[in-house]
């Protein structure tokens, strides 16, 4: 019976080819199908998207083109090398059996034998040319191109040959393995260099590393030679020329006899001619230099950009001949003739403008002001306002305005510019009309769109019209349409025009799912990705759907690559749809180190001295382990740890050490910690949003204590919309501080009873943000408000509710990474009044109180040292307070490259209670700073300047001329 089976799997394949049932199949075609068997690799499989892909169905009769249709389906899969097709009698009909043969994607690469080379730069080549793990079928073509980085690195002899690969299964994996041999490396016996080298033969060979004795790299010895050449031609040898000739090898190949051939060329000069130019421009108009050529076209573009340069300095006339290149005694000089001319103003009135009656010249005088009374003449100038005054006339529906522009000279030097415009009549849409639209409405596709009988009639709003309406095509299934505009022909009708609009459209097929196979993801449930889908089958397959489809996944996280394709069988009106995922790594491990600085407040050891500010350094570094799609549910834990060792806060600013005392040897005493678990899962609660738990342990440092707080909280976020999210939190917490600056009757009554305060409360947050990058946005805004309640009867020793608003707004000025960015803070709180042991309490906390100064709030001022007089000490500590205000802005430049620089200015301030609010009172600092972009996020350092400088709290010393703040990311 195999032997049938055999044949039939011949027989279909031959039919499946042909798109004909073959004769000798008529005994299995049209029985019942009693069973279907998947095998992959000799184990039977009940894989859900296997089986979705099989449209031969038991109890029907077996048809060849349910089986052509299965085989497909699985083959599109792109996760099996073959699939075949087994069939058998069986009792009652026919047994079909489908064997699969499953790619192995290989995860590993090993390289075995004498690789002679290290591992890193084998990978590294190999990751360069074929990625870091190339497909089992691309085996050769790596083993070659491994072979030829041997060959450059003088191994002549060496050999690298796929080994067979390594096959691991559930999942289908494999290890790709390359036996290689190295063999000896060739050594450079002798070296020559001919031509007319600039330097000695034996400086040349020391530029080019080519000492005989040295190892034969041939492709290091090519980047050598460029690099060379770049030198000569820095030295104005711009058509010098270098190479190396045939390498002469000894009989066993195991030395070589290089030569080196150098020809400079001419020394070329550039000379200018006739009317001088800036020096500092001749580099930049004439770039011979920095291209390092003397092309022909490269000179003549050169003449071309003088002439404009000039042009545009106001030498309207100005003429640069082709240059002309003079060779002699070894040296090429090339000449430019400039004749620039006279410099041509603009004559009294500025630009003349006649003809407009519909328009006022009031409505173009941003434009007319390039070209003012008195100014140079700059003919491009004039065409840009003839081109904004055509513009606006045919956006206002005038479609037949001809506007002109003539350059009058009416003196020597005296340029009088003139523009006519024709306005011609107003033409409004007339009737628009839709044809050829068999399978969409016309209303359907007229409705959306801006062009409606009546409005002026502007040709890129017709434009844009047909594309909405392609769009809309594509977005109900349609794979292909074409819809054009029948160019209308205004009918004159007195002052006015009537032009009628007609959409030409044609047809093509609309595409429904008929099936979704998802394939490629290992630990990740199929719900997980499938109720990311908007594509449904039976639905037309629309584009808007298949994009949102595409963000939706890739918002995940879960995968490193992403590739959604659609497979048509033959009929245009249905196509499957496979969604291939390659999952990332389950688990990432970070962890870095560095040093902060950060100038801080600390108490004078001289009684009654105002606080010391003072630059602190403290080493610090962290660690941070999560497990990604725990489950396959896409859910999330995370450990981060963070460690520094700082200065101990509670010692003064100037501590006496007795000779021979050690008490000083160290210059860290507090460890400053931070230790945090998260847990993470997405549409929890039936989908409603992301549940979020997080416990957390810290000791950390703040002006004029140090803290340590233990805390655990929910949270649950829910999009309201792409850009709008709303949150709501529960947290518990407990906070101790210790090592006080603050004591008597400078200390809050909160502190003095609760040493160590317990907090629950419920907090509830709105937030918007369009911001195009989080890091360092261009563009956008950011909207957020949250407010916090609480209160002892849900445990908290401690009663207050809390507001706090922010805003920040990012525009571009119209060049990249030229920002103006602008924000305003406003906290306010009030607290429960309780008496607790005798005592009134009616403070926040110190943990929760408010403060201002220091790198992302006042920058001309030290961490937490702004406040109104009832917010700091005597000595000038701050205690905090109830409200504050924050208020920033800053323009972001770009200098050169990464580098860009900053002008800022701040001012806010931090006042004891909500109804103490008073603008008059803010403190205001100004400063400028630079910035670099690196690959993690900006990084900058910031020099603020208060406005005005005051004495600390109530002694005689004046607050810092200045503050340095470095740091990683914006201040806002």
């Amino acid at each position: 019976m195999r032997c049938v089976a055999a044949s039939l799997l011949l027989i279909l394949h031959a039919a499946i080819a042909s798109g004909q049932q073959a004769p000798p199949a008529a005994a299995y075609v049209g029985k019942p199908v009693v069973s279907i068997a998947i095998v992959v690799e000799g184990h039977p499989s009940t894989d859900p998207s296997l089986l979705e892909g099989v449209q031969v169905k038991t109890g029907r009769p077996l048809d060849m083109a349910d089986v052509r249709e299965t085989m497909t389906h699985l083959y599109t899969l792109g996760r099996f090398e073959d699939v075949q097709v087994e069939a058998e009698s069986a009792p009652g009909g026919v047994a079909l059996t489908i064997l699969l043969d499953p790619i192995h994607v290989v995860t590993r690469v090993e390289f075995h034998g004498t690789p002679g080379l290290s591992e890193g730069l084998l990978r590294d080549r190999m990751t360069e040319r074929f990625g870091a793990t190339p497909a089992l079928a691309r085996s050769a073509e790596v083993a070659s191109g491994l072979t030829q980085f041997y060959a450059e690195r003088g191994y002549l002899q060496a050999s690298v040959v796929p080994a067979p690969p390594v096959l691991r299964h559930d999942p289908e994996s494999a290890t790709l393995v390359f036996d290689v041999t190295a063999g000896p490396q060739v050594r450079i016996r002798t070296t020559r260099v001919t031509g007319s080298p600039l330097e000695t033969a034996t400086q040349v060979e020391e530029r080019l590393h080519i000492a005989a004795g040295a190892p034969y790299q041939p492709g290091d010895l090519h980047d050598r030679i460029t690099t060379y050449l770049a030198w000569m031609r820095h030295k104005g040898y711009y058509e010098a020329a270098a190479r190396d000739l045939p390498p002469v090898f000894n009989g066993d190949r195991s030395e070589v006899d290089l030569t080196v051939d150098v020809e400079p060329g001419p020394l070329v000069t550039v000379q200018f001619t006739g009317d001088p130019l800036p020096s500092d421009k001749r580099s930049e108009l004439v770039p011979i230099e920095r291209e390092g050529s003397v092309d022909q076209d490269l000179l003549e573009d050169a003449a071309h950009r003088i002439t404009d340069y000039l042009q545009q300095q106001g030498y309207w006339k100005a003429e640069v001949a082709p240059p002309v290149r003079k060779e002699e005694n070894g040296s090429l000089t090339i000449v430019f003739d400039v004749q620039r001319g006279a410099l041509f103003r603009v004559a009294p009135g500025g630009v003349e403008v006649t003809g407009m009656t519909v328009l006022t010249t009031e409505e173009f005088r941003p434009y007319l002001k390039t070209l003012l009374e008195g100014e140079p003449f700059v003919a491009s100038k004039m065409s840009a306002i003839e081109g904004a005054i055509k513009q606006e006339y045919l956006k206002r529906g005038f479609a037949t305005v001809a506007v002109q522009s003539q350059p009058n000279q009416i003196g020597p030097n005296i340029v009088q510019p003139a523009i006519v415009v024709k306005e011609g009549p107003l033409v409004r849409v007339g009737a628009v009309t839709v044809r050829g639209n068999d399978k969409v409405k016309t209303a359907d596709l007229l409705n959306p769109i801006g062009v409606k009988t009546g409005v002026p009639y502007y040709g890129p709003d017709v434009a844009g019209a047909r594309d909405q309406m392609v769009e809309q095509y594509l977005n109900q299934g349609f794979q292909s349409v074409d819809v054009t505009v029948v160019r209308p022909e205004p009918v004159v009708d007195g002052a006015t025009a009537r032009a009628d609009v007609v959409f030409q459209v044609r047809e093509g097929a609309q595409t429904r799912v008929e099936h979704i196979f998802i394939t490629g993801n290992v630990k990740t449930k199929l719900a997980v990705i499938q109720r990311e889908l908007r594509i449904r089958e039976g639905e037309p397959l629309g584009q808007e759907e298949l994009t949102e489809t595409r963000r939706n996944l890739a918002a995940l996280g879960l995968f490193r690559r992403i590739q959604i394709s659609t497979v048509s069988h033959g009929d245009p009106g249905r196509s499957d749809v496979i969604v291939s995922v390659e999952e990332s790594q389950q688990t990432t491990i970070d962890y870095g180190g560095g040093l902060q600085v950060e100038h801080i407040l600390r108490a004078n050891d001289v009684e009654g001295g105002a606080p010391i500010e003072r630059y602190e350094a403290a080493p610090r570094g962290f660690f941070e382990i999560g497990r990604r799609n725990i489950g396959g549910k896409n859910r999330s834990m995370n450990l981060y740890t963070r460690f520094a060792l700082r200065p101990n806060s509670n010692e003064p600013a100037t501590v006496p050490v007795a000779p021979g005392d050690d008490a000083g040897s160290s210059p860290f005493g507090f460890s400053e910690y931070r230790v945090v678990g998260t847990y993470r899962e997405p549409k929890a609660l039936g989908n409603y949003g992301d549940l979020t738990g997080t416990a957390a342990i810290e000791q950390g440092v703040r002006t004029g204590f140090n803290f340590v707080r233990k805390g655990m909280n929910a949270e649950l976020t829910h999009r309201v919309s792409p850009t709008v999210r709303a949150s709501g939190q529960y947290a518990f917490t407990t906070t101790r501080i210790f090592d006080e600056v603050l004591v008597g009757d400078d200390q809050l009554s909160v502190d003095r009873v609760f040493s160590q305060v317990r907090l629950s409360s419920f907090s509830g947050a709105l937030s918007r943000d369009t911001r195009d990058d989080l890091l360092a946005p261009q563009r956008g805004t950011l909207l957020s408000a949250d407010a916090t309640l609480a209160s002892r009867i849900f445990g908290s020793e401690v009663g207050f509710i809390k507001l706090f608003l922010q805003g920040f707004v990012y525009r571009n000025l119209g060049h990249p990474n030229l920002v103006f960015a602008a924000g305003a803070r406003l906290g306010a709180a009030r607290a429960r009044q309780e008496v607790v042991d005798g005592e009134l309490v009616q403070d926040l906390p110190a943990s929760e109180r408010f403060y201002a100064g220091g790198d992302t709030t006042i920058r001309g001022f030290a961490r937490d040292s702004v406040g109104t007089p009832e917010t700091l000490t005597a000595d000038g500590f701050p205690k905090g307070g109830n409200a504050e205000i924050v208020l920033n802005a800053e323009l972001r430049t770009p200098l050169k490259g990464p580098i860009g620089a900053v002008v800022f200015v701040d001012s806010g301030n931090v006042f004891a209670r909500p109804s103490d609010v008073d603008l008059s009172k803010l403190r205001a600092s100004l400063g400028f700073g630079a910035r670099y972009r690196s690959p993690f996020g900006p990084i900058r350092i910031d020099f603020g300047f208060p406005v005005d400088r005051r004495f600390v709290g109530d002694t005689t010393t004046l607050e810092q001329r200045y503050q340095i703040h470095f740091s990683f990311g914006h201040a806002f």
